[in-house]
């Protein structure tokens, strides 16, 4: 052993030390990406448990929709899929309710924007409106106002959200 290390070049030495380094990194890098992977399963909060849990509460409705999708296969296809129907509504049954939670996602994604809760809230205006705009700060975000003109300390319903702007009518009327 100690010979072939004088046999060595500094080079090839420093070379092979560096792949020696590299593969114990990556060994090491492997070692932690399994533990990693096996705590975030153990966690109560986990992807796969969350599957489980929602697979296991509607487990009739997600047979249903596979059962529906290998129907309407069949409707197109009556000789080629037949043979394959168990498989079909297995894989329709498991994979429907992360297609559920993606068009859940989507739904949100395009139903949410900033502000939609201050819709129906009287808010009192620190600045006044002025030729139908104002500026407001709530929650620590500044926002635009829109509606008729009003004195400072007037109460207002926000009634619509534009963008950045807050629609607003005064609550009483304004002389």
């Amino acid at each position: 052993m100690e010979q072939e290390k004088q046999d060595l070049s500094f080079a090839q030495r420093l070379q092979q030390s560096w792949q020696n380094l590299q593969q114990a990194n990556l060994r090491a890098q492997a070692h932690y990406a399994v533990f990693r992977t096996a705590q975030h399963l153990k966690q109560q909060n986990s992807l796969l448990l969350y599957y489980k849990q929602r697979f296991l509460a509607d487990w009739a409705k997600w047979l249903g929709i596979g059962v529906g999708l290998t129907g309407i296969l069949m409707l197109f296809n009556p000789e080629g899929i037949w043979r394959w129907q168990w498989f079909w509504v297995a894989s329709g049954a498991l994979l429907a309710p992360l297609f559920a939670d993606v068009w859940l996602m989507l739904q949100r994604l395009f139903t949410e924007y900033p502000g939609k809760h201050f819709i129906g809230q009287v808010i009192t205006l620190e600045e006044g409106i002025v030729d139908g705009k104002g500026n407001i700060r709530l929650d620590n975000q500044a926002w635009q106002l829109a509606g008729s003109d009003c004195p400072p300390q007037t109460q207002v319903r926000v009634i619509a959200i534009n963008d950045r702007t807050l629609h607003v009518t005064p609550l009483s009327p304004v002389a």
